[in-house]
């Protein structure tokens, strides 16, 4: 297990090196379902799934993570796939309005452009509402790309998927790539492919930060004035 935090010659080396910053939406960026339960969304895609007469196990009945409902209802059929992605959408998007930004997330996208590095935002939420959330905080002119779930997806997006499509989409090399992440998942599969991964825990106690990241930071101010003191050229 990494430590709360990294060393800073650890973090320098890491930054001085990435040409392309990949932030995790939900997280590093902002807290999603910051004032809407999370449960609520998962709820409505139950109801779904006993519309249709679908026999839901206990896992599925008790979860409050949405995300696990939505691979259950891709399991079961392509169109309660369809209709858990659509009303799955609706929810985010109504999350969007309520999101509570990251602190320092705005000034750690700003010193990434300034230091003149691309900037992507990844997510297992719909890239619309990500898009969505990016004009509600005017950060949509300093984000590249967005890799999100698709509207015709056939259930969740994997950290595998979503790192892959970053990078072909990118068509850059995953050693000039920097993840900054609280998923396992995401960090997992970007360390697999070869990219520089530091873990965010929002709380050093609670959240001491996945094995596999090479750094482990608590602020994301942390990374502000680094990426500004290590520019890129233009």
């Amino acid at each position: 297990m990494t430590n709360p935090t990294t060393p800073d010659a650890t973090l320098d080396d890491i930054i001085r090196q990435a040409r392309h910053l990949l932030l995790d939406f939900d997280g590093p960026v902002c807290t999603l379902y910051a004032h809407q339960p999370e449960r609520l969304a998962a709820n409505q895609l139950r109801a779904i799934l006993t519309e249709h007469a679908v026999s839901i196990p206990e896992n599925i009945a008790t979860t409050s993570d949405p995300l696990a409902v939505l691979a259950y209802a891709a399991a079961t059929s392509p169109e309660l796939a369809q209709r858990a992605e659509a009303e799955l959408t609706r929810s985010e998007l109504s999350a969007v309005a309520t999101a509570q930004p990251a602190a320092s997330s705005h000034d750690l996208i700003s010193s990434a452009r300034e230091s003149h590095r691309t900037i992507t935002i990844i997510s297992t939420c719909s890239a619309q509402a990500v898009r969505a959330y990016l004009d509600r905080a005017s950060l949509d002119e300093q984000v590249n790309l967005v890799i999100g779930r698709e509207e015709k997806s056939a259930g969740p997006a994997t950290g595998h998927d979503l790192i892959g499509r970053t990078l072909t989409a990118l068509g850059t090399e995953p050693a000039v790539c920097l993840i900054v992440a609280e998923s396992q998942d995401i960090l997992d599969s970007a360390s697999a492919h070869g990219i520089s991964t530091i873990a965010y825990a929002r709380s050093a106690a609670d959240k001491p930060g996945p094995a596999r990241a090479q750094a482990t930071i608590t602020s994301l101010a942390d990374l502000v004035l680094r990426l500004r003191a290590h520019p890129l050229p233009n």
